[in-house]
């Protein structure tokens, strides 16, 4: 599994069962997941900020989330832009 994806922002594509995130909020990916015989498909773990606090931290499919071009800590990108 490639770890390109590392600490790049997301958007979830879906609201989270059980937890308070819903589609449209925004994470960064801080562990890539390989598929299992119980999750077939391969996902990432996620950190979700609220106004530059940790909110949650969660794992999802990849489907469930869409790939933005930003990456954690680079110039112009910042936690308190997220949702």
């Amino acid at each position: 599994m490639t770890t390109d994806a590392l600490f790049h922002w997301v958007v979830l594509q879906r609201d989270i069962p059980n937890s308070e995130l819903k589609a449209g909020d925004r994470a960064v990916i801080v562990d890539c997941l390989p598929a299992t015989v119980k999750q077939p498909e391969p996902g990432y773990t996620l950190e979700i900020f609220q106004q530059g606090e940790t909110l949650d931290v969660v794992s999802v499919p990849q489907s469930w989330v869409r790939l933005l071009p930003e990456v954690w800590g680079e110039p112009g990108t910042s936690a308190i832009e997220a949702s």
